[in-house]
C-alpha cells in the first residue's frame, strides 16, 4: 500500500517539474501542458502601468481576497481567472508561498498522515516544513 502511494506522489512531483510533452497524462486532471519556451532567468521589465496599479492596490490595503465585498471581485480572484485563461487551465489558486504550494500539491496527490516523503537533505526549510504540514514524514 505504501509503495503505491509513494509512486503516485513521486509521479505527481515529476509531472509537476517536467517540461516533457511525452509523459503520461494519467495523473493529470487537465491534459493541457504548460511549457515555458524562453529563458526564465532573464527578468521582464515591469511596465509603469503595472507599478502604478500595484501601488494603488497597496494603498487601499485590499491585497487579499478576504477583505473585500465579495471574493469574486478581489484582485487575487481576478488574477487567478486571468492566469487560468492564459495557461489554458480550468482553475488557478494563488498561494502565499512555494511552501504552501508544495503542501497543497502533496495533499492533492493523496499524501496520507504518516506517509514517508523523500527529500533532499540540503534544501530550503520550507520543503520539510510543507511535508510535515501536509501530514507526511520526511525521510
Amino acid at each position: 500500500m505504501f509503495a503505491t502511494r509513494f509512486t503516485k506522489l513521486a509521479l505527481a512531483a515529476i509531472l509537476t517539474i517536467s517540461t516533457s510533452t511525452t509523459t503520461t497524462n494519467a495523473l493529470l486532471t487537465n491534459p493541457i501542458r504548460t511549457v515555458i519556451s524562453r529563458d526564465i532567468k532573464t527578468p521582464d521589465p515591469v511596465p509603469q502601468a503595472g507599478i502604478d496599479e500595484a501601488v494603488s492596490l497597496m494603498s487601499t490595503g485590499r491585497m487579499y481576497r478576504y477583505n473585500v465585498k465579495d471574493a469574486e471581485s478581489s484582485t487575487v480572484s481576478k488574477c487567478e481567472v486571468e492566469i487560468a485563461k492564459y495557461t489554458g487551465h480550468k482553475y488557478c489558486v494563488a498561494l502565499n508561498s512555494c511552501g504552501s504550494a508544495i503542501m497543497l500539491m502533496m495533499k492533492c496527490a493523496g499524501l496520507q498522515p504518516g506517509d514517508e516523503v523523500l527529500s533532499n537533505a540540503f534544501t530550503f526549510g520550507a520543503v520539510p516544513s510543507a511535508i510535515e504540514h501536509a501530514g507526511g514524514k520526511v525521510c
